[in-house]
């Protein structure tokens, strides 16, 4: 796709113009003295770019109008302006504007973001999807290409990336592509104690432990010759860590109280969302099995890294929406995406069809995405963990209220990592279970005491 874009010589155009040309569109530059009465226009066109930073509605208008009078009535233009009202779109659309976008701010990184979404979200970069991923930014289509050359593969694979990046999505189309008959089969590594843990990958046999009143199928087993998803490998205890050790090396497994071998057919892929390699350095996680399983990894981009998608992402959950509830179709208004690019988006894209179903929920009676629901959102201050410090005044406090209140922070912050998993702050804290919950028990009473007392 080749764009030209259009503006004042003091605007960085050519800063902007190298941004969009790593993700793959030709942009030709053009900038003016004074007016636009003496553009010399590149060579035709897909799409002409007028970044104007000016913020009076009159000059904006102005400037429009010339514009189009030279690049005549077939080429698309998108003015690139300050947020404006729905009033002073409607006034410029009649200048021949075919859509008017606002970047987060005038930096030219953030302006070409803002540019390079509006072409994703038109069609005019390719390919936008893989399976039910959705992405056109390079990042995107980079992990397109891997997961196209790692599918056919029988060696496991490792995906790395934040709550919400998508990667069950991800391993879901490594097994599509691979050709292989048999299920996906998927485990959440947090949600079980090592004990359930291990009877669910392994199986057990009759009478292996108190509950075990007949022989039961592992996921390992269950798989044949399929693909076996484990979610969350960070929390793996070390004791399935080694047993995973052996599945890998050995390609066989041992159901929990059984005598005889199995062996093991499938092929693993494995995700998390821990840096497995500090948990190495801090005795968590086994070198030896980080390095069996990292030859082959997936690092997904958290969607704050490519805002670029947005639109795109924003229009499918639409879709998603419109088939899910067809009583009312919801439609995109013109300019009220701009705000999304406001947020950091650290719950991902998962956060992001969360605030678009809300929208959609409360649209307007004409069909159209609530504003408001998505400006609330995109406002809206995010939560970032803050650093593992606990204040005091040794002037004033005494030992046990210190020991309390980092007592406290603890708790509230082993809970925060594990996104309210109990089981899994019980294997983190090295507490017992019952210790950890008189802990729990004991400081959730503090807090209440410490609460004020209603007016």
């Amino acid at each position: 796709m080749t764009i030209a874009l259009l503006a004042h010589q003091q605007f960085p155009l050519e800063a902007v113009a190298a941004t969009l040309q790593v993700e793959g569109v030709a942009a030709l530059t053009c900038a003016w003295e004074t007016t636009p009465h003496s553009l010399a226009l590149p060579e035709p066109v897909d799409v002409a770019v007028l970044i104007l930073p000016e913020q009076g509605i009159l000059k904006l208008g102005k400037r429009t109008k010339e514009t189009r009078r030279r690049l005549g009535g077939r080429t698309e233009l998108l003015l690139c302006a300050p947020q404006m009202t729905g009033a002073d779109r409607e006034l410029l659309s009649k200048f021949g504007v075919s859509e008017i976008i606002s970047p987060r701010s005038w930096a030219a990184s953030e302006v070409a973001e803002r540019i390079l979404a509006e072409l994703i979200g038109r069609g005019g970069i390719q390919p936008a999807t893989c399976g039910r991923l959705r992405g056109a930014t390079r990042q995107m289509r980079e992990l397109y290409w891997h997961i196209e050359k790692l599918a056919p593969l029988n060696e496991p694979v490792l995906i790395l990336g934040e709550t919400g990046t998508g990667k069950e999505l991800v391993a879901s189309e490594l097994h599509q592509r691979s050709g292989r008959k048999e299920p996906l089969l998927a485990i959440n590594c947090a949600e079980f104690t090592p004990e359930l843990l291990a009877s669910e990958l392994f199986g057990h046999a009759q009478g292996a432990f108190t509950d075990a009143r007949q022989t039961r199928k592992g996921l390992l087993a269950k798989a044949g010759s399929g693909t076996v998803f484990l979610d969350e490998i960070g929390d793996l205890d070390q004791q399935a860590q080694a047993k995973l050790l052996r599945v890998l090396e050995e390609r066989k497994f041992r159901a929990v109280g059984a005598d005889e071998w199995q062996a093991f057919n499938a092929r693993l892929v494995l995700a998390t969302h821990r840096d497995l390699d500090a948990a190495c350095a801090a005795g968590k996680f086994r070198r030896d099995l980080l390095a069996r399983i990292t030859d082959y990894r997936l690092a997904l981009p958290p969607l704050r890294e490519r805002l670029a998608d947005i639109p795109l992402l924003v229009r499918h959950f639409v879709q998603e929406y419109n088939h899910d509830y067809s009583k009312q179709q919801v439609q995109v208004p013109a300019g009220v995406l701009d705000c999304l690019f406001q947020s950091e988006w650290l719950g991902n894209v998962r956060q992001l069809r969360k605030v678009v179903r809300q929208a959609a929920t409360y649209a307007d009676q004409d069909g159209n995405l609530s504003a408001v629901v998505l400006q609330e959102a995109a406002s809206r201050r995010e939560h970032h963990r803050l650093p593992n410090t606990v204040s005091f005044d040794p002037a004033a406090d005494t030992w046990r209220t210190f020991l309390q209140r980092a007592q406290s922070a603890y708790f509230h912050a082993l809970l925060d990592q594990t996104g309210g998993n109990k089981e899994a702050a019980i294997r983190i804290s090295g507490l017992s279970r019952s210790h950890f919950y008189d802990r729990l028990k004991e400081l959730d009473k503090k807090d209440d005491e410490n609460q004020p007392a209603p007016d």
